[in-house]
């Protein structure tokens, strides 16, 4: 028995969200604040019986997007499990089939928690919308006098709606618009699930829950808290009677024993003394000091301490205190773990562990060993992680990710709808660097070490700001194989912008109309155009149904556009700094000069080759500064990726750019930068800031970029 989907109506930053799982071990994946620890807390709601029945919301549990018109909507969180057993706990949840309340689909259950307001109000509700002059007024008015008194928590199992779907929401919740309520005395139990006599249903679960790792040293001392105690509790009833009476005997003459020191006679004197001067004998108290190390056995075992050696230092051994952040973390993960085991091994109908960030102050080798390690069949593991060591391990297929939105969340599966020879090739793809795509806002593919040594320079050093603060994520795919990676943003899978860069590989040369007269470097040239132009027939034939995913092409080669945009001064700096024969700089400097594309790029190509070309890339990158050109197709590709891109961003880009020109300009440029400054920052609007900068140095590359993203119309303030 496992959990399959989890649905959320209206609870926090959930508007209407199914997440799907497999068995075994699943993985949440997001920024934070995506609503990874809401997950876990909607899933524990109704399988873990360490939390009360008694459920308590608030008016901030609603989803954000409500408002202040929350009245009247209900907060629903179900989960439908597969696999049921023949057990007649696991089969009071069985789901009826639809359409046939006396006929059971026994592999199938559901649970789920509903919020929603009292009888009373849902009549009101289904009276107003019956009335043949019903109004948003008379709906209003029933609407302002709900408070949180007049709601109720149920728990009800085999329902079989979904209501996190809306056409569900408005005919079994209500339709606001249309003022449209169902009769509540119409139990539709088919529909809402049934009520669960006799049993509770987390009562019959084995479920533990590991908390993000922020403070473990005061979860040790917690009482509460601590999985130290958890373990110990109950141990001493297993304690033969003769070794408890001898230990408390012990203890009872060790308490003896100390408070007969005269040491502590001496103290208790002293306060007797004290208290007597300041109000007399009549009203002293007597005092004594006693040692009271607990003589019940329980007590004991209760009070017993942890205490950690470190692998680095053997026979030592020492408080948690003394053990770094991530040893006490991982002395914790422990102790929840073989709790845990201890709880699983009890009759159970299922085994669920959830676990919250395990990556917090944890080395990358042990986050790898944990996923690992954790793994067991008979079990269902849900992890919640922003760690892309953790991400990198795991498969695809189970992994839900989680991304912010306005006042809500979107959930993605990336595997959704691909063949699994697919989901195989991304998995085997995929290692801790290329996940970080996972988790982005924004992703850029690129096919060579030097796009991504020197695309991000160039971004940065442009614009003031790095394609990690505008959430863009660009990952070198290492190849021109872009259609696996890329398949994951899909409206089916992933939502996100996917902008793939690369070249059409257009000869530099003039080329013969007979390839027979080729040289053999025209050959050369001519083979590079071919399986350019094969490639962008590929490329453009796969994103041609897919608005999440768009290629953008340099003519020739990144290294020729980069010094074809104008950008043949830094090039010219690193030959200065690297090369000591003057008659030999200057003949590169005067081919990097010219106009034509047959010079230049025959000399930044062999540049490029000599060095190698990532190892050239990292030396030019040096010599990048905000007068650098960034070819168009990149600014265009990187506009694509990003088209969540605020107005705030954007204006802190326009101040960094005049601050910088206000430094060091083009040559033959009067504008006076450090005016324009002045008066961008006296705008405290954001977006008339932009404008305002658009509009003064409308042929600036910010201003392309600005407009780039504007008609996109895709702005979030």
């Amino acid at each position: 028995m496992y959990i399959s989907k989890l649905s959320i109506r209206n609870f926090r930053n959930f508007r209407n969200t199914t997440i799907g799982f497999k068995k075994g071990i699943n993985t949440l994946i997001g920024e934070n604040g995506s609503g990874k620890s809401n997950v876990l807390y909607a899933l524990r709601l109704l399988i873990d019986e360490s939390l009360p029945r008694a459920v308590r919301f608030n008016e901030s549990d609603f989803n954000r997007s409500l408002g202040s018109k929350w009245h009247g909507h209900w907060i629903i969180i179900q989960i439908e499990f597969l696999e049921l057993d023949a057990a007649e706990e696991a089969q009071a949840i069985a789901m009826h089939q639809i359409g046939d309340m006396e006929t059971y689909d026994s592999k199938v259950g559901s649970y789920a928690l509903i919020f929603r307001p009292k009888e009373k109000i849902r009549q009101q509700l289904y009276e107003c919308a019956s009335d043949r002059r019903k109004s948003q007024e008379s709906l209003a008015q029933i609407l302002d006098a709900i408070t949180l008194n007049d709601y109720e928590v149920t728990f009800r199992g085999r329902g079989n709606v979904d209501f996190s779907i809306d056409t569900n929401y408005q005919k079994y919740v209500g339709d606001f618009d249309e003022i449209q309520f169902p009769d509540p005395n119409d139990k539709q139990e088919d529909v809402y699930g049934i009520r669960l006599q006799g049993f509770s249903i987390p009562n019959e679960l084995s479920c533990t829950f590991i908390k993000a790792l922020r403070d473990v040293e005061a979860d040790l001392r917690s009482f509460r808290d601590n999985p130290l105690l958890s373990l110990l509790r109950g141990k001493e009833k297993s304690i033969p009677i003769v070794e408890k009476e001898s230990i408390v005997r012990k203890v009872v003459d060790l308490n003896d024993e100390i408070g007969k020191l005269d040491e502590i006679n001496d103290v208790a004197a002293g306060i007797t003394h004290s208290i007597k001067s300041a109000v007399g004998e009549t009203y002293a108290p007597g005092i004594e000091i006693r040692s009271e190390v607990p003589s019940d056995i329980e007590q004991l075992l209760q009070s017993l301490k942890l205490w950690v050696g470190d692998p680095d230092e053997p026979g030592y051994k020492g408080r948690i205190r003394e053990l770094s952040l991530g040893g006490a973390n991982l002395i914790f993960l422990s102790l929840k773990l073989l709790e845990y085991e201890r709880v699983k091994a009890l009759d159970k109908i299922a085994n669920f562990l959830l676990i919250e960030e395990p990556e917090a102050h944890i080395h990358t080798h042990i986050q790898k060993t944990l996923f690992h390690k954790v793994q067991n069949s008979d079990t269902q593991i849900i992890v919640t992680t922003h760690s892309t060591q953790i991400s990198s391990v795991s498969k695809i297929s189970s992994v839900n990710i989680l991304s912010r939105s306005q006042n809500q969340a979107q959930v993605f599966n990336p595997s959704n709808g691909l063949s699994e020879q697919e989901v195989v090739a991304i998995e085997r793809y995929l290692d801790a660097v290329r996940t970080d795509l996972l988790f982005a806002k924004g992703v850029v593919l690129v096919e060579g070490d030097a796009e991504h040594i020197i695309i991000p320079t160039m971004f940065k050093k442009i614009f003031g700001a790095s394609l990690d603060e505008i959430g863009v994520s660009l990952v070198n795919i290492g190849s021109t194989g872009f259609s696996n990676i890329a398949s994951i943003f899909h409206n089916d899978r992933v939502r996100k912008k996917c902008a793939i860069i690369t070249d059409e590989d257009k000869s530099i040369l003039d080329l013969p109309d007979d390839k027979n007269d080729d040289t053999l470097e025209e050959r050369s040239c001519r083979n590079s155009e071919i399986s350019g132009a094969r490639r962008k027939r590929i490329l453009d034939r796969f994103c041609k149904t897919n608005k999440w995913v768009s290629p953008f092409y340099g003519k020739h080669t990144f290294e020729v556009e980069f010094v074809g945009c104008g950008n043949d001064h830094e090039v010219r700096m690193l030959v200065e700094k690297h090369y000591s024969n003057p008659s030999l700089i200057r003949e590169i400097n005067d081919a990097l000069k010219s106009e034509h594309v047959d010079i230049y790029g025959k000399e930044i190509l062999r540049l490029a080759n000599r060095f190698k070309k990532g190892w050239f890339a990292l030396k030019l990158e040096e010599h990048i500064t905000h007068l650098t050109f960034m070819p168009t197709y990149i600014l265009e590709a990187i506009t694509f990726a990003c088209p969540h891109v605020s107005f705030e961003v954007l204006r802190s880009m326009a101040l960094f750019r005049l601050q910088a020109f206000a430094k060091r300009a083009y040559e033959d440029n009067s504008i006076d930068y450090a005016m324009l400054t002045k008066n961008l920052q006296a705008i405290s609007d954001a977006q008339e800031s932009v404008d305002y900068f658009a509009t003064e140095l409308p042929d600036d590359q910010l201003s392309k970029f600005i407009e780039l993203t504007n008609s996109q119309k895709c702005f979030r303030t």
